[in-house]
C-alpha cells in the first residue's frame, strides 16, 4: 500500500511463475488498484480525477527492488552458513543489514516527495484555475507557493540521490573488500 495525500495505490504481487526450478528468476503478476479520494470543485460537483492519483508507488517499488536484493543476499547467507563458509555468511548478512538500512533511510525522503509531488498538483490545479478566472492576485500567491512545493520536490529528490549513493558506495566497498581476500 502507497499513501499519496488522501489517494492510495494497492500493490498485489504473485509469487513467481513459470520457474522451473528454485533459485532461477521467474516472471511474476502484478495487480494494481488506484483508490482515489472523492474530491469536489468549487460548485460541489465530482471533480475530474488527476491522473496518477493514488500515487505512482515510488515506495513500493524502492521496497520491491530492495526486498529482491535482501532475498538473494539472505539466500547468500543461507547456503554459506550450510556449507560452514564463515567469511560468507557474514558477507550476506552484511548485505541484508546494508540494503535494509537503506529502505529505512529512505523511506521518510520518499515521503517527503510524493507529499511536496501531491502539494505541488493541488496547487498547480489551484493556479489554472485562477488563470482561467482571471484572478492574477490569486495566482501570483498560488505561483509563489507551487515554487516552493517545486523547490521541497528537488530537494526531496536530491535527498534520496544523496541517500542512494552512499548505500551504492557501502555495497561497493563491501564487495571490493570481499574480492581483496
Amino acid at each position: 500500500v502507497d499513501v499519496q495525500g488522501d489517494d492510495l495505490l494497492l500493490q498485489i504481487f504473485t509469487s513467481n511463475i513459470l520457474q522451473r526450478q528454485v533459485g532461477e528468476e521467474a516472471p511474476f503478476f502484478e495487480y494494481i488498484q488506484r483508490v482515489c479520494s472523492e474530491c469536489l470543485d468549487d460548485n460541489g460537483c465530482p471533480a475530474v480525477l488527476k491522473p496518477g492519483c493514488g500515487g505512482f508507488g515510488i515506495r513500493n517499488f524502492l521496497t520491491l527492488f530492495l526486498s529482491i536484493e535482501v532475498s538473494k543476499a539472505m539466500v547468500e547467507a543461507s547456503q554459506a552458513k550450510a556449507s560452514g563458509d564463515k567469511e560468507r555468511q557474514a558477507f550476506g548478512q552484511t548485505m541484508v543489514a546494508v540494503f535494509t538500512a537503506q529502505l529505512n533511510e529512505s523511506n521518510p525522503i520518499l515521503t517527503e516527495i510524493s507529499d511536496a509531488m501531491t502539494l505541488e498538483g493541488n496547487l498547480q490545479t489551484q493556479f489554472d484555475i485562477a488563470l482561467a478566472n482571471n484572478d492574477p492576485d490569486a495566482a501570483q500567491r498560488l505561483r509563489s507557493k507551487l515554487d516552493e512545493a517545486s523547490k521541497a520536490k528537488a530537494a526531496g529528490n536530491k535527498k534520496l540521490m544523496e541517500c542512494s549513493t552512499k548505500y551504492k558506495e557501502q555495497m561497493r566497498a563491501l564487495r571490493e573488500s570481499r574480492g581483496s581476500k
